[in-house]
């Protein structure tokens, strides 16, 4: 695995120090590199955050904003990224599912306590890496799910990814999204249309009607068999989903 971005949020420094030389000794035993930044408030991560760190590790007492409120503002512009909240009080950690946090450390936890909780995060992360994009616009970084993406549209020189939260809008060509989406379960229906097959929901003449809206995409002449074939080999190797 390459080196893990991992942001710590945690007002205490003497408790940031404690987590570094965790990170550090994990690093040391199970050969995953961790490059960490520290940050002392939730307003000040927030302000600076781009969806580049792979997790982050959150305490829940922090001055200005809570690490709870934080967490759930960091959901609405990062969905995905793992949380792992930190805090001296149990009963305040369990609150952390609601941010879909992926566990929580209670002070004054060990480092096995914390190794236990590495594992999942490495775990995650991996996953993450190959099932995620991070796309850029002007209103900055985005990281977008394969599974959430119904279809990628292109107009001019802007791709839209039609996703299950809305649409993405940024500066590209068809080419830059095959080359990173998953060629087994995405398939140009026409040059301006890019579908995620696990989204299709039915094939009507000439249209292939995709997500949770219906929408409506004409399947081009020349594509028509190269999308049937390849709409076929997918429903037999992993089936569609139920929208």
């Amino acid at each position: 695995m390459r080196k893990m971005k991992t942001a710590i949020v945690e007002d205490d420094a003497e408790a940031a120090k404690r987590l570094c030389e965790h990170l550090k000794r994990y690093e040391q035993e199970r050969g995953v590199e961790f490059e960490t930044t520290v940050f002392s408030d939730a307003v000040f991560f927030l302000f600076a955050y781009k969806p580049e760190f792979d997790c982050i590790f959150m305490d829940i007492d922090l001055p200005y904003l809570n690490g709870m409120d934080g967490a759930m503002k960091l959901r609405e512009v990062d969905p995905l990224v793992p949380i792992v909240f930190i805090t001296s009080l149990a009963q305040y950690a369990i609150r952390g599912y609601e941010a879909s946090a992926l566990d929580y450390l209670v002070k004054p936890y060990s480092y096995e306590s914390m190794a236990m909780t590495l594992n999942r995060v490495v775990a995650r992360v991996s996953t993450l890496r190959e099932g995620c994009i991070v796309v850029k616009n002007m209103q900055g970084a985005r990281r977008i799910s394969f599974d959430s993406i119904y279809y990628v549209e292109v107009h001019k020189h802007r791709l839209l990814y039609h996703t299950d939260e809305g649409v993405t809008d940024v500066w590209g060509s068809m080419p830059d999204a095959e080359k990173v989406l998953p060629q087994e379960s995405f398939c140009k229906c026409g040059v301006s249309w890019l579908v995620n097959l696990r989204h299709v929901r039915s094939i009507e003449g000439n249209f292939v009607v995709v997500g949770a809206d219906g929408d409506r995409l004409k399947i081009s002449r020349p594509r028509k068999k190269a999308f049937l074939s390849a709409l076929h080999r997918y429903i037999e190797g992993a089936g569609v989903s139920d929208e």
